[in-house]
């Protein structure tokens, strides 16, 4: 378990630095993978890390409460990406993919790259 939340934590990192430093092609390279019409599909796979983040919660005491809210939020998403009204999900992915400023979506690669970062160190 502890080998899945080092790979979630490389992959948040690697994500995050990608998101950085080449952020309009790394949106294009998230919109041509995300954006979809069947926004349900999408979401097995932030409940699919929630359920990691949660089992592996449980396997390591030391971060137990930063890996189970991260696991909570990442469910929740999941939950919301599967229950949320077609019309609702594909305003929120166009707004993500065509309305927002460079700047948030480089915030949004520095919060995947901390978060990264603190779980990887805790780990070690």
């Amino acid at each position: 378990m502890k080998a899945l939340l080092y790979v979630i934590a490389l992959l948040w990192i690697g994500w995050g630095t990608f998101v950085i430093v080449f952020t309009e092609k790394a949106r294009d390279v998230f919109r041509r993978i995300f954006l979809t019409e069947k926004v349900r599909r999408l979401s097995v796979l932030p409940f699919a890390f929630g359920l990691v983040l949660i089992v592996g919660a449980f396997y390591n005491r030391e971060i137990f409460w930063l890996v189970l809210i991260l696991g909570l939020l990442a469910i929740s998403k999941g939950v919301y990406l599967y229950m949320a009204p077609p019309e609702q999900s594909k305003a929120l992915m166009d707004w993500w993919f065509f309305k927002t400023r460079p700047e948030t979506v480089r915030f949004m690669g520095l919060i995947m790259f901390v978060l990264g970062i603190a779980l990887f160190s805790y780990l070690r």
